[in-house]
This record gives structure tokens, sequence and C-alpha cells, in this order.
């Protein structure tokens, strides 16, 4: 009995160094990568109470560019890809006590290249201005999987408008 305790000790602990050796990994400081999204159509479905509600869903899709042309016209820079994602409204007017209505919503969005199978994935939970289709204000979600060259490479997705119908997205990848 004493050999079976002292196994089972000697494996807790191997397997709780094991734990503690792990090396961390830090998000680099500069964007791995970074590509503009134009937006190409949005769609908000009112799927209970009218009006902002919980479990309304909003899907949205958009060309992808990897540079933001100065005419601001889709035209003048090439699509490399496409983004498509939703959203589920699951807090709507909430009140934060700073006299402004919140809607949080679960967000999904994906980005896809056309010249391979590359693609990224991340999803959260963010701040939208009530009853707001399109967001209005950089947010930040933690990328969950991709494929390709992204195999394997977790970070943070942050996203912001640039006006009109532009989003740029700031990939912060692990290596």
């Amino acid at each position: 009995m004493k050999i079976l305790a002292r196994t089972i000790t000697a494996l807790l602990v191997a397997a709780t160094a094991g734990c503690a050796t792990t090396t961390s990994r830090t998000l680099p400081t500069e964007p791995t990568l970074t590509v503009y999204c134009h937006e190409g159509g949005l769609s908000r479905c009112d799927l209970a109470a009218s009006g902002p509600s919980q479990g309304d869903l909003t899907t949205w899709w958009a060309d992808v560019h990897a540079d933001l042309p100065e005419s601001r016209d889709p035209k003048d820079s090439p699509k490399i890809g496409i983004a498509s994602g939703f959203n589920v409204t699951t807090s709507p007017q909430h009140d934060l006590g700073d006299d402004q209505l919140h809607e949080f919503r679960a967000s999904n969005f994906n980005l896809r290249w056309f010249d391979s199978e590359d693609q990224i994935v991340w999803s959260g939970l963010h701040d939208y201005a009530n009853e707001g289709g399109r967001l209005i204000n950089e947010c930040r979600r933690p990328v969950i999987g991709g494929s390709g060259r992204f195999l394997d490479r977790p970070g943070v997705a942050t996203v912001t408008p640039e006006g009109g119908d532009w989003f740029r997205v700031d990939l912060f990848l692990l290596d």
C-alpha cells in the first residue's frame, strides 16, 4: 500500500511540476497582420420582442483588402478574401450607470483568404451602442482558431471602424 501511495504522490508531484514549468507566450506589440474590410452587407434580424432584445441576430459579410485605398473606393484595392460573421444580442439595454444604454453581443467572425485555405476565427463579447446595427468603437476579441498558416496561432483581433463601410482588422498572433 505504501508503494502505491508513494507512486501516486510522485506522479502528482511530477504532473504539478510539469504544469509549473510551462512557458508563457506573449502577444507581439505590433500587429502580425493588418487587413481592411469593406462591408458588403449587414442584416439585423429582430427575433424576439420588437426593438433591441435578447436573442436578436445580426449577420454580415465584407470584402477583405490588403490596403485601405486613399480614395476609399473599394475598386481601387484588390480583394484578397472575404470576412463574415454573426452576433447574438445577449444583454439589450444594459444600464452601466453612465446614463447610456449598452447592448452586449456575443460574436463569431471568420476571415478567409481567396488564394489559399487560410482562415482565422475570432469570437467574444462586445459592447455595442444600443439599437446600432454596426460596430462604432474599437473592440478586441480573442482569436480562437485558424487553418493553414494560422493553425495553432491564437491571439487577439482588434477591429477598428475607419469610417463609412471600412473596418481595419489588426491581428496579434502568437508564434
